[in-house]
């Protein structure tokens, strides 16, 4: 997550380090996302994440795929390429996905096949999956910019005590 419209210390990797060091975590919280970015483009730069040797990957891909309409098999096959690149090597990292919702602009059948790839990916890949925010979170105008999209600085505050911070320092625990 890039944090479109935000400084960078106000989205959620800063926020998430932040939170991750005052627990008394010693981490480095990289912000490689692209504002836009579809799978495709995340596909085309798997080996430079890997090649960085993180311990731990947040994969929150394939939202812009789904407000585009792309096919679903693209979609698919662009995220289980990504995975398993992330995957190779000897030191591989823990790779958490998060899932994501299509939006019903594309009809419900696209919305039940594009939601349904996070748990078919993570099953197949062994990854943790950590699930869609809830809607009270991702429905709040509160916790959005004026876009109605993306999250604004209290948003992705929330989305760390709810969501991914929780699942990191679970992941963090385990390799400590």
């Amino acid at each position: 997550t890039t944090g479109y419209g935000l400084s960078q210390s106000q989205a959620y990797p800063a926020q998430l380090e932040t939170r991750l060091v005052a627990g008394g975590h010693d981490v480095d919280v990289i912000n490689a996302g692209v504002s836009g970015e579809t799978t495709r483009g995340n596909l085309e730069r798997a080996a430079f994440i890997s090649s960085q040797n993180p311990d731990i990957v947040l994969l929150g891909i394939g939202g812009n795929d789904a407000l585009r309409s792309l096919p679903l098999e693209e979609t698919k096959k662009n995220m289980r390429e990504t995975i398993s690149i992330l995957q190779r090597g000897d030191n591989p990292p823990i790779i958490l996905l998060l899932k994501m919702q299509a939006p019903l602009n594309s009809g419900l059948a696209y919305k039940r096949d594009f939601d349904a790839i996070y748990e078919e990916l993570a099953t197949e890949a062994g990854l943790l999956l950590v699930p869609f925010l809830t809607a009270e979170l991702f429905l709040d105008v509160n916790n959005k910019l004026s876009d109605g999209i993306h999250y604004n600085e209290l948003g992705y505050q929330k989305v760390v005590e709810q969501h991914v911070g929780p699942a990191v320092e679970e992941v963090l625990e385990r390799l400590e």
